[in-house]
């Protein structure tokens, strides 16, 4: 099959980018031929990207491109923090593929938490987004219920793919190369990964370190938590919400200072792909202090790096880690700090670093069949369609 993805895509440094990215060549690698509109024109753009969006959608020159591809589906990989000031253009063009005879699936990311954090707007925003998709896919059963519940989407036109495992990137550096530049010494190591966000719940994590030396200075006294990540830059009307992450990062440091912790976070700014590895290989365990989650790109990476993860149960987390011995409730530092300690308790207990999650249907190649097989579906449905009902 053609497919035809609409994504952020690389070299623009986001994780949808990267998912759709990876996905395509999983889908290339099984005999797909694979193309891919971007967000916004990016220099460098590799050879797969036909083109990009602009601000009042697809231009003549995008859709000749797109017409000269011919493409089976399309493929829409979705959230408003990955389009911003695209997301109009998005849903315009989208409109216009919804009465031409080509199929559109589309991935919801972030369903939940985007229409929780933009409410009535964020809800018909999602509505209009299902409206012209003949295929809805989400990532956990907590993001079904928010599509087929308050956006009042069938079922029946909703998919459950989990987010695969992310290959991981390869190593540039060390773990040691890190551990000097950033001072870091022989300290034990926590892994805050990711762009940095409000809903995030770093400031519970901040106030679980403080709790921890409140009640035994010991503990973090050879413990550093590294927060490796930036907050993720916005254009538009949406530079508010980089504003709003700014002034998050800015209390939390204040935070980290009145609980006598700041000595114990270290802040790296953006993490470029080659010292990923490295930074995983130095973490005793990842951290996912979430307050709100639909899923979680750096649970993925922890898993195949086959990194612990300490976790919050917020939204699709509570799913990915069910039963697992590391979890708090989100907005529970004090329940989070005991969690941490009992973690630290376990240094060279293998069996307690082990993922105790359902790892079933998170493989690459699982997901990538499952995503062809809806691409099939569809397509196989539009083509028994009469042209009336185009």
């Amino acid at each position: 099959m053609r497919i035809l993805f609409v994504s952020p895509y690389p070299p623009a440094r986001d994780g949808i980018g990267t998912y759709t990215e990876t996905l395509g060549g999983a889908l290339r690698a099984a005999g797909h031929e694979v193309a891919v509109v971007a967000a916004r024109a990016e220099p460098g753009a590799p050879p797969e990207v036909l083109g990009a969006l602009g601000p009042g959608g697809a231009g003549p020159a995008l859709r000749a491109a797109v017409a000269e591809f011919k493409p089976d589906v399309v493929h829409a990989q979705f959230a408003v923090p990955a389009f911003g000031t695209r997301t109009p253009a998005l849903a315009r063009w989208l409109g216009e593929l919804a009465r031409a005879p080509v199929p559109v699936v589309t991935t919801l990311h972030e369903a939940s938490r985007d229409t929780a954090l933009l409410r009535g707007p964020g809800r018909a925003l999602y509505r209009r987004i299902a409206a012209h998709s003949d295929r809805l896919v989400v990532h956990t059963r907590g993001a079904l219920e928010t599509v087929t519940g308050p956006l009042g989407v069938p079922a029946g036109r909703v998919q459950v793919i989990p987010h695969f495992s992310t290959p991981p990137p390869a190593a540039a550096t060390t773990a040691a190369e890190l551990r000097d530049r950033f001072g870091l010494g022989a300290d034990r190591l926590l892994l805050a990964f990711g762009f940095v966000h409000v809903d995030k719940g770093l400031d519970d994590l901040v106030r679980a370190l403080s709790v921890l030396r409140r009640d035994d200075p010991a503990v973090p006294a050879g413990l550093r938590v590294v927060v490796a990540g930036t907050v993720r830059p916005r254009s538009g009307p949406f530079k508010y919400f980089e504003l709003r992450d700014r002034a998050h990062l800015a209390r939390v440091r204040r935070l980290a200072a009145r609980g006598g912790v700041a000595d114990r976070l270290a802040f790296t700014g953006f993490v470029p792909d080659g010292d990923i590895a490295a930074w995983f290989e130095a973490a005793e365990a990842v951290v996912l202090p979430y307050r709100k989650a639909e899923q979680s790109g750096v649970a993925n990476l922890a898993r195949a790096y086959g990194v612990p993860v300490i976790a919050t149960t917020a939204g699709g987390l509570a799913e990915l880690f069910a039963g697992s011995p590391w979890t708090a409730p989100p907005r529970s530092p004090a329940e989070l700090a005991a969690v941490i300690r009992r973690f630290l308790a376990k240094k060279g207990d293998i069996s307690a670093y082990s993922w105790s999650v359902d790892d079933q249907g998170t493989g690459l190649d699982e997901v990538a069949a499952a995503t062809a097989d809806v691409y099939r579906a569809v397509h196989r449905h539009d083509q028994e369609r009469t042209p009336d009902d185009h």
